[in-house]
């Protein structure tokens, strides 16, 4: 008995030997855990390693700038951009009454604080084209007998069309339409004097177009097909150029009678290949599985995504000839162009209730006017007499993308 004790003794020893050699090695030599961690020497070493690497964030100037300046900046914009709040809703009005009534309830819904009026006085023919045009979200028709129907003491009904293609927008402008209309109601019971009838009312007749049902998905999916393509062929773009000079391979190809322009566009070309596959693939996803409508031009489709390929390729350029490893890529990639582009293109949070000078910004933004194609042609089904300046936007910025990163690109390489 006392034999198999010593030997347990000795086989557990030997156990818990083994089992702390990992620690006893990781915190250098055969002293225990506590006696290191605690030891004046440890607390010195850790504090010239505090001190060294402190110094070194310090001297490398764009590493501070990425952890203190950058999350600052973008806090500060994005907390004002960051904005669901339903305000400046573009109101188009089609007064056929011109009575004292109807501008006083123009006039109120202008007092809300809400709306943006715009008096429609042209052919009627031509309303409809506010909303496909995007230049009003919401069409106010006042019928003929608007006032004789308030004095009467019957309900006036006004009919409104409410753009849907963004289902979040037409929710809570119709509400908000239909507040300040029930209050400009309220303001009527002077008209109720020697009268025992009860007070006249506004009502409004709704209807949405190009989105009946308010469904948030289409809305949101065609504009994810814009956010996926520029992370992938941006970011893809970038890493693989850094990689060629990370492995050395770079070199190499320089090294060949091939030219720099030769080298750029053989790197980038099988991107817009696969941009290409990505936006088939994607079609087929949102209009099989999502149920999306394409109401527009697939041709229209393809040539304006080709535009875009154009900025996200030379936005991956850029970036790699700014960092020199495929880390900073990512980080740069996704820290300073994938995060601003989404939350200031109106994928998420409309443009019009951002600050003024957020605004401004916005509109450098690519991705703003993709976005604003892609909805419309799968909502409204709207072409080229209606999308030309968003497309001329496009093709503006990627040429002056791709073009300041070829020289850059060019110059690295020389």
């Amino acid at each position: 008995m006392s034999h198999l004790q010593n030997s347990s003794g000795r086989d557990g020893a030997r156990l818990s030997t083994h089992q702390n050699k990992p620690f006893r090695a990781f915190f250098g030599g055969s002293r225990s855990v506590a006696t290191v961690f605690w030891s004046v020497s440890s607390f010195h070493r850790i504090k010239i390693l505090l001190i060294k690497e402190l110094a070194q964030i310090r001297r490398d100037r764009s590493l501070l700038g990425i952890l203190i300046v950058a999350p600052l900046f973008q806090l500060l914009v994005m907390g004002f951009a960051a904005n669901t709040d339903i305000r400046n809703i573009s109101v188009s009005i089609r007064d056929n009454d011109h009575s004292t009534q109807s501008r006083e309830y123009v006039r109120s819904l202008a007092s809300s604080g809400y709306f943006k009026i715009t008096l429609l006085t042209g052919p009627e023919s031509g309303d409809a084209d506010q909303l496909v045009s995007g230049q009003a979200g919401l069409l106010v028709v006042i019928p003929q007998d608007f006032e004789k129907r308030l004095i009467s003491r019957h309900p006036a009904t006004v009919q409104v069309l409410v753009d849907g293609s963004d289902s979040n927008f037409g929710v809570n402008g119709l509400n908000t339409l239909q507040k300040a209309t029930r209050l400009f109601s309220s303001s009527l019971t002077g008209l109720e004097i020697n009268s025992s009838r009860r007070a006249p009312t506004v009502t409004v007749d709704s209807r949405a177009w190009y989105n009946p049902r308010l469904l948030s998905r289409y809305y949101m999916v065609p504009a994810l097909m814009g956010v996926l393509l520029l992370v992938t062929t941006m970011l893809v773009t970038s890493m693989s150029l850094v990689k060629e000079r990370e492995e050395g391979t770079m070199e190499q190809l320089l090294v060949t009678p091939i030219r720099p322009v030769e080298l750029m566009i053989g790197k980038l070309l099988p991107f817009v290949v696969i941009g290409f596959i990505e936006i088939t693939l994607a079609l087929g996803v949102i209009l099989g599985v999502f149920g999306v409508p394409l109401r527009g031009s697939v041709l229209l489709l393809y040539a304006f995504s080709g535009l875009f390929l154009l900025t996200t390729l030379g936005l991956g350029l850029f970036v790699s000839t700014l960092v020199k490893t495929q880390q900073q890529a990512m980080m740069v990639a996704a820290f300073f162009v994938m995060m601003p582009f989404v939350l200031l293109s109106g994928f998420i949070f409309p443009v019009e209730n951002m600050p003024p000078a957020i605004q401004v910004f916005a509109h450098f933004i690519p991705l703003k006017y993709y976005l604003e194609i892609v909805r419309g042609l799968f909502l409204k089904g709207t072409g080229w007499h209606e999308l030309w300046q968003p497309a001329l936007m496009l093709l503006l910025w990627g040429i002056a993308i791709l073009g300041l990163a070829s020289l850059k690109f060019r110059k690295r390489l020389d």
